[in-house]
């Protein structure tokens, strides 16, 4: 992952395209008005997203496979004034959660359900999500040919379990006989652009070419053309009462 992160710096322009901000734009909306709620960090890593839903006042569980991980995420929140009620981190396996049917508001995950059985995980999901809750999970997707080259070129910048999903998965796994479900993307062409412009004007971020990428991707996201040739989708589903 850090290989990953390493190789995305060297072409500065992918964390910053419109698309991009607006695909995590819509993300953080449903993170607004947590206070009170009990969200659960689903791959919680060390702990920063936890801490931003703390600080918004939720009553957080994350979860993670790396026991260091783990520790490090409860160290950080303790040492940002939170109490024990406040937050609980444990080592889980996402396939068998340890919680009881209809404990969460909301379920939150970047980049997890790709390297689980998704559908399998997301099963797990819906049983301990409340009547009404909501899970947003941002993934990768494998179809577009541009990003399959940038994976191939890179091959150890991710890990063996690792499977961005194609368009097929996503419609599989839309399944909305329990979910109400609207599905986001971005990236389809500002993300291979934006390694281009990193290059040739690593300076500006924001320049013509991106903005007017912008515009055709949106047009392409309006007509449902090529989706699952985009860089992320988001699964945000609600849990049907």
């Amino acid at each position: 992952m850090s290989e990953s992160y390493r190789l995305k710096d060297r072409f500065s322009h992918i964390w910053h395209f419109p698309s991009r901000k607006r695909f995590f734009a819509l993300i953080d909306e449903h993170l607004q008005n947590i206070a009170g709620k009990t969200v659960l960090d689903y791959g919680c890593g060390r702990g920063q997203a936890s801490l931003k839903y703390l600080g918004r006042g939720a009553v957080v569980h994350g979860i993670d496979i790396s026991p260091e991980y783990i520790e490090d995420a409860a160290r950080s929140a303790r040492r940002a004034g939170y109490s024990e009620e406040q937050f609980h981190f444990a080592v889980m396996d996402a396939h068998t959660l340890e919680f009881d049917d209809d404990t969460f508001d909301l379920v939150v995950g970047f980049g997890i359900l790709h390297h689980l059985d998704a559908e399998a995980a997301l099963r797990e999901i819906h049983r301990v999500l409340k009547p009404g809750g909501r899970v947003l999970l941002q993934e990768p997707l494998a179809d577009n040919p541009l990003l399959k080259l940038f994976r191939l070129l890179t091959p150890h910048a991710r890990t063996e379990d690792e499977a961005p999903f194609t368009g097929r998965d996503v419609d599989r796994l839309s399944d909305d006989r329990h979910w109400q479900i609207e599905l986001a993307y971005c990236g389809l062409i500002e993300a291979p652009l934006a390694m281009v412009t990193s290059v040739i004007a690593p300076n500006r971020p924001d320049n013509w070419l991106l903005r007017w990428a912008d515009y055709l991707e949106r047009w392409t996201h309006d007509q449902g053309i090529l989706l699952a040739w985009n860089q992320y989708v988001l699964f945000n589903m609600m849990k049907k009462g």
